[in-house]
């Protein structure tokens, strides 16, 4: 007990990490019922998940051996690897799509939910893009680090020059995973992106630019969904466009696109502090344990269990904050800041869509929705947090001697 309770103490996002992996699990089991067969067998996807953290800890423990400088070092190398990944995908959705309709040409491809975004292998699918909205983060927080080395002084010279070094990162791998129809990673890139632009140093007159340009965009949108609907329906994908209707309009639509949601929302409404209990089924919805997992955890257990879960979620958040503002390392800070981005926004996002607040975009809960690409992914950076924390600790010991 001693020993659990130092190591909460020097490394408490290992202990949260294991609160989120019971969870995650248990509620994936609880999920069984309602999932289909076409992903395995729904039976043993909950033992999967087991298995794709004891990966990840393994991975964890790798990482944290090599020390977080060798993965900054290396970051362009990586970066570079996903980006030949992403363009292969691109193209065999495109094929897939438009020159040979359901027909695959390059061998381990997977398209799945309208997007072509999977290598699958024996016992695992990679998603490239869940990799490389992290090295995106890490690459913006080294070049974010190097032009606030080289330009002391802030102008609105050197202010552009850096937007066009952070939009040179961004926008060719944010392409490339839009034309594999994959939005939800997309908009988590471009937020990542912003937040470690926005914690650069840069000026209010560039928030102000931001902000307004979303709400240009979001305004544009809106007066095209009203007014001009035959315009809005052609700058999206019909799979997008169904799911806004969805959103929308979830009753009216119940027998096409807004079926998933207002299943959901029959089934948690009637929940209760407690729920209706353990793989209890009272409207089947699709996407169970990934999309849906927290509207099958509100089902089962209630405004309890989703208590429970959006404290542990809110518990990962500020220890992370925690660490990376307690690094003396820029680099450090500004990536921290990215993740907890990028964290922030699929957690509110997954969670807001099953509230019907929200569109269904395929944004999935982080560490708790089934799913080896985007655990694995994030798992990378926890093994950064937890190396950066111990040089937190070494250096705070190092304070005290002294």
């Amino acid at each position: 007990m001693e020993r659990i309770k130092k190591l909460c103490y020097e490394q408490p996002l290992i202990c949260i990490i294991c609160v989120l992996a019971v969870i995650s699990c248990f509620a994936i089991l609880s999920a069984t019922p309602m999932i289909s067969n076409k992903v395995g067998n729904p039976e043993t996807l909950w033992i999967k998940q087991g298995v794709f953290y004891v990966i990840s800890a393994i991975m964890v423990f790798i990482i944290y051996k090599i020390g977080k400088e060798q993965i900054y070092d290396k970051i362009w190398i990586i970066y570079w690897i996903l980006m030949v990944l992403l363009i292969i995908l691109a193209i065999e959705h495109f094929i897939w799509t438009r020159l040979w309709p359901g027909h695959h040409i390059i061998p381990l491809v997977n398209t799945s939910g309208g997007a072509t975004s999977w290598f699958n292998f024996p016992l695992l699918s990679i998603q490239p893009s869940e990799f490389m909205k992290i090295a995106i983060v890490v690459a913006l927080a080294r070049v974010t680090k190097e032009h606030n080395d080289y330009y002391l002084i802030h102008t609105t010279e050197s202010e552009l020059q850096y937007i066009w070094k952070c939009m040179k990162v961004v926008v060719p791998p944010a392409l490339l995973v839009l034309l594999q129809n994959d939005t939800g990673v997309v908009l988590i890139i471009l937020v990542g992106a912003a937040f470690v632009i926005f914690s650069s140093g840069l000026r209010n007159q560039w928030f102000i630019f931001g902000l307004s340009l979303v709400a240009v965009i979001l305004i544009v949108g809106a007066y095209l969904f009203i007014y001009q609907p035959e315009i809005f329906e052609k700058l999206l994908s019909s799979h997008q466009v169904d799911r806004f209707y969805g959103w929308l309009d979830p009753e009216g639509t119940y027998n096409k696109e807004g079926f998933q949601l207002f299943n959901s929302l029959l089934s948690y409404g009637s929940a209760g502090w407690f729920g209706h209990g353990f793989q209890s089924v009272i409207k089947v919805f699709p996407e169970a344990q990934t999309d849906f997992i927290f509207a099958v955890i509100l089902t089962n257990y209630g405004f309890i269990g989703g208590f429970i879960t959006i404290a542990a979620i809110v518990a990962l958040d500020i220890i992370i904050l925690k660490i990376g503002l307690d690094s003396t390392n820029a680099q450090d800070k500004f990536m921290t800041i990215g993740i907890i981005g990028m964290l922030l926004f699929q957690q509110i996002w997954n969670m807001g869509m099953i509230l019907g607040l929200l569109p269904i975009t395929g944004i999935t809960l982080p560490f708790i929705s089934y799913g080896g690409s985007s655990l694995l992914s994030y798992m990378i950076a926890i093994a950064l947090f937890i190396d950066i924390n111990t040089q937190n600790n070494i250096m705070k010991n190092r304070s005290v001697i002294q």
